[in-house]
């Protein structure tokens, strides 16, 4: 049997069969594109879930992946999506980097402050947070290299300061003394103890004087008001000589921590004394250096003591306080020789220590005897003043009493 078919039919059938496969054809890249915004979605998902796991390398991996991904598709890298993932990538390799700078696989300036900085130039959303990060990576990579790279710090006080500001922002209505406030003043001090670091090391440290002074102004009113003032105060020591203040209140922090070795601490203060230029404020931190050193256990800071008291008389003799410290650091050494008959070297610390104003020292009475002749006033007093320790020693109160009341009648 022959089958015949109608014309008309045929193309029919023919028309049908083209604009199926149109259909089929218009399809595919739909599906493709769905298949890829399914995938990038989930490396997302992965990315942020690793993120706030803390699990930094997973964190990484998946950055990496998603721009893989992005690229592989030749899609823009672009988007609210992908500064997102950007911005947990380079926070994820930066955290590597801490915990191991000699293993990290990344390029730093790239992959750890130029992801970042690529999420921030495309979504400008939680300023705190994420200039707090930046500024963060930039200030530890300068501390890294030793503070040796001006661009590094300039863009860690840059970031560091725009986070302060946009936090601020955030809490200008809110309480100085409730929690919120709080901690967001424990932040500003952290941020002035990096400034501090960094005007340490700075070739122009004197620009800290208004970055600090403004910080601080933001944390008054606090719970730290007074830490906050001092460190307003201090910055314009020795006439804005900044890294002398900073270096003077590095010291005393030291000084009254737990963690610093005394020789450390002394090293610190000699540094701002070789920094200051002013006569009056140079003495006053060997005063302090002569009253730390004389509180340090060993005999060697006791002679610490008597030099940094004489460095602080000869630069400003009339100050009470350095008359003070200067005769009671000379008699903790003096004494401890006096009083074990090692008289000749009493009689070598008086001498280093006086020069010509002492001709001879046996004992102490005999030394304020001389001087007695010589000095009177400010002069006498460093003089006067280790007669009337050596006395309290060997528990002869009230004649160092007579003593010091007589320096107060002259």
């Amino acid at each position: 049997m022959i089958v015949t078919v109608n014309r008309r039919n045929a193309t029919m059938v023919f028309v049908a069969l083209v604009i199926l496969g149109a259909l089929v054809l218009s399809t595919l890249p739909v599906l493709a594109q769905e298949s890829v915004v399914a995938n990038l979605e989930g490396i997302r998902s992965a990315a942020v879930a690793a993120y706030n796991a803390r699990n930094w390398q997973s964190a990484a991996d998946a950055a990496d992946n998603y721009v893989s991904a992005l690229d592989a598709a030749g899609l823009p890298r672009a988007g609210a999506d992908f500064a997102l993932v950007s911005f947990i990538g380079g926070h994820s390799r930066f955290e590597l980097w801490k915990a191991s700078p000699e293993n990290f696989k990344y390029d730093f300036d790239r992959d750890v402050l130029g992801s970042m900085l690529t999420s921030l130039h495309i979504l400008q959303d939680d300023p705190f947070f994420k200039h707090n990060v930046l500024g963060t990576a930039y200030f530890e990579k300068l501390e890294h290299d030793q503070f040796r790279a001006p661009e590094l710090e300039n863009a860690a006080n840059w970031h560091m300061y725009k986070a302060l500001l946009a936090r601020a922002e955030e809490l200008q209505d809110k309480d100085r003394s409730g929690e919120e406030y709080t901690a967001f003043a424990k932040y500003v001090l952290l941020y002035i103890n990096r400034a501090f670091e960094m005007a340490r090391h700075s070739e122009v440290p004197n620009i800290y004087l208004v970055r600090v002074r403004e910080a601080c102004r933001l944390g008054f009113g606090t719970k730290y008001d007074d830490r906050f003032a001092q460190l307003y105060q201090v910055v314009g020591f020795d006439n804005g000589n900044v890294r002398a203040g900073v270096l003077w209140q590095t010291g005393l922090d030291e000084m009254n921590g737990n963690e610093a070795k005394p020789q450390d601490v002394l090293d610190v203060f000699a540094e701002a004394a070789q920094a200051t230029q002013g006569f009056h404020q140079r003495a006053e931190i060997y005063r302090q250096m002569a009253d730390y050193a004389s509180r340090q256990d060993g005999h060697a800071f006791k002679l610490k003591a008597v030099e940094y008291g004489r460095l602080a008389f000869k630069l400003d003799p009339r100050n009470q306080d350095i008359q003070v410290q200067y005769g009671t650091s000379l008699h903790v050494v003096s004494y401890a020789h006096y009083n074990s008959g090692r008289y000749e070297d009493a009689l070598k610390v008086a001498q280093a220590n006086f020069g010509d104003k002492i001709d001879a020292l046996v004992h102490a009475e005999k030394a304020y005897d001389k001087a007695r002749k010589k000095y009177s006033g400010a002069e006498l007093q460093p003089f006067r003043q280790n007669y009337a320790n050596i006395l309290r020693q060997f528990g002869l109160t009230q004649k160092a009493q007579d003593i010091e009341n007589d320096g107060q009648g002259s």
